[in-house]
């Protein structure tokens, strides 16, 4: 639906990516963005224990980055591609760093995302500054939160449970 690409789970994180498999240049942004909305949609209405409602729904915090990577095949016995590089390092911070049940990105990725919606305005997401948080091994930086353009947030979900990552 979106044109994101699943690259691997690492325990209870999802990787994906966009603009990798396919060419997005134009819209690869706005496509997580949108994509890790669609995941807190679902998550709403997934229940965390089908025998204890009480517990609510699963929760997920989402984080992201726009920039560049490397990618490489990996492993001698059980190859696997995956990707490397500063980009993949900061959407895990982004994600670490969120609250549950929200989307977080970099500057560098609402730049993105603000230039991309000028030519995708059917497609686009409301961002909103969160400030300077401090970023382990960055120090502080600028995080914007990412909501449905529609002005609706994730952020009413239940109980916090796993948590993933959303990169592109």
């Amino acid at each position: 639906q979106h044109g994101v690409y699943k690259l691997e789970t690492i325990g209870d994180c999802y990787i994906a990516v966009s603009n990798l498999v396919e060419r997005q240049d134009r819209d690869h942004a706005v496509r997580v963005a949108q994509f890790a909305l669609g995941v807190l949609a679902a998550c709403a209405d997934t229940p965390a224990c089908l025998d204890r409602p009480e517990l609510g729904t699963v929760q997920m915090r989402c984080g992201f980055d726009s920039g560049p990577v490397v990618g490489a095949m990996v492993g001698t016995t059980h190859k696997k591609y995956t990707i490397f590089g500063n980009t993949v390092n900061t959407a895990s911070r982004m994600e670490s760093t969120c609250d549950a049940g929200r989307v977080q990105c970099t500057e560098a990725a609402a730049a993105v995302i603000r230039t991309q919606s000028v030519e995708h305005p059917e497609r686009s997401v409301r961002l909103t500054a969160r400030g300077k948080v401090p970023i382990k091994g960055k120090g502080e930086m600028a995080t914007f939160l990412v909501d449905a353009d529609d002005g609706s947030s994730a952020s009413s979900l239940a109980t916090a449970l796993p948590a993933a990552a959303v990169l592109c």
